[in-house]
């Protein structure tokens, strides 16, 4: 394929599920932006669960799309070996590769863009069935490989295995074995433009009280995000003073985000910070920007985070793990921690007590997040593309 540009495309995006997670933002702010700049005609392909968050319906109506496309739970899991389970788990995906395939067909795509694994394994099996020119394979963030029969297949016919940080690279590099020149990494841009919203109308708003100072973290209640080792230290600061913590996520994504969010209502309570916690879900995000004055992500394993470039982009200071995404966004920072949280402590210490601190660290992350823009990630990705 030569001389690939999206101008004038029709472009199928496949994601996992109709919410609003960091890589549903991605996805949708890739929408925007190619029916924006590009004059393309996008179409949504949920591939897993149709169940669509309110967030979800927001974002999709502010880019005027208005239905998403589903064509049923895949069930491609297919092992290399020749038994009679394996036999009917062989014909059950084709039966569903088929239907996808007739299915996106209908849509007359140009390019097929997943986001995660599951999407990526789908598109890289059927994209030369449905019409499209090209695909590639989209990793992002902590993901699941089976080491299947068709995930196998699904990585060798991918044109492209496109990752947002090196580590999401390593099992392509390390089990299955693909060439050097295959794999690429491209950091995602920012999907949202900034708000400046009133902050003391917020606070109320939110039941906030006036005169606090706010730490926050806006992360999926999931296992991998530990917002209780934010909650275990930010209990050794909180006492006889104005901090506040505000916690964003949501609950009802499904039923092991809602079981995290009970756990963490338990933690708070254990831990006598009631009045000092805002436990929150289904808060507009930006609202919880708006507010914060210090923004962290402490979690087991990261791509790009999404909410690293949120709070860069609402100029504040970052205290993040330090998975090589996050040190990819923050560079040189000295609030890339380990998860420990008596490092935790110290550095939330070192921002409260020093305001010129907070504004250096806010200014140099605002400056350095304007290099992920929406213009140089298309750049790229079509190069990669090209090539």
């Amino acid at each position: 394929m030569a001389d690939f540009s999206f101008q004038n495309k029709n472009v199928v995006i496949l994601i996992k599920d109709a919410i609003l997670g960091g890589a549903e933002r991605q996805a949708l702010g890739f929408a925007k932006y190619v029916k924006d700049h590009y004059n393309c005609s996008v179409s949504i392909v949920v591939t897993y669960s149709n169940d669509q968050s309110d967030e979800f319906k927001s974002f999709l109506n502010e880019i005027g799309i208005d239905k998403v496309n589903y064509f049923g739970e895949p069930s491609l899991s297919v092992k290399n070996e020749l038994s009679v389970k394996n036999l009917k788990k062989g014909i059950r995906a084709l039966r569903y590769l088929i239907k996808i395939t007739l299915g996106i067909r209908k849509l007359k795509p140009d390019v097929l863009v997943p986001f995660m694994n599951g999407p990526s394994k789908i598109a890289s099996l059927i994209y030369n069935f449905t019409g499209a020119k090209t695909t590639f394979w989209h990793q992002l963030g902590l993901e699941v490989c089976f080491y299947d029969w068709l995930e196998r297949i699904a990585v060798e016919k991918s044109p492209a295995i496109i990752a947002n940080a090196e580590n999401g690279l390593q099992v392509f590099k390390e089990y299955y074995k693909v060439p050097q020149e295959k794999l690429k990494i491209l950091p995602q841009f920012l999907a949202i433009e900034k708000q400046d919203l009133d902050k003391e109308n917020l606070k109320e708003h939110l039941s906030i009280p006036k005169d606090s100072f706010i730490i926050g973290m806006i992360a999926h209640y999931r296992e991998e995000k530990y917002q209780e080792l934010l909650i275990e230290a930010f209990s050794h600061i909180a006492l006889n003073t104005n901090i506040h913590l505000v916690l964003l996520g949501n609950k009802d994504n499904n039923e092991n985000t809602l079981k995290k969010y009970n756990k963490l209502i338990e933690l708070i309570k254990k831990l006598d910070i009631e009045d000092k916690v805002s436990l929150l879900s289904g808060v507009d995000v930006h609202e919880v920007l708006n507010v914060l004055d210090i923004g962290v992500l402490v979690s087991e394993i990261e791509g790009t985070p999404n909410v690293v470039m949120e709070y860069m982009l609402y100029g504040l200071p970052v205290i993040a793990s330090n998975h090589k995404g996050c040190c990819a966004l923050l560079g040189d920072s000295p609030f890339l921690i380990p998860n420990d949280k008596n490092i935790l402590i110290q550095k939330m210490k070192e921002l409260i007590a020093n305001e010129n601190l907070r504004k250096n660290e806010g200014e140099k992350n605002a400056k350095m997040i304007s290099q992920n823009s929406a213009e140089n990630y298309f750049k790229e990705l079509q190069i990669i593309l090209n090539n």
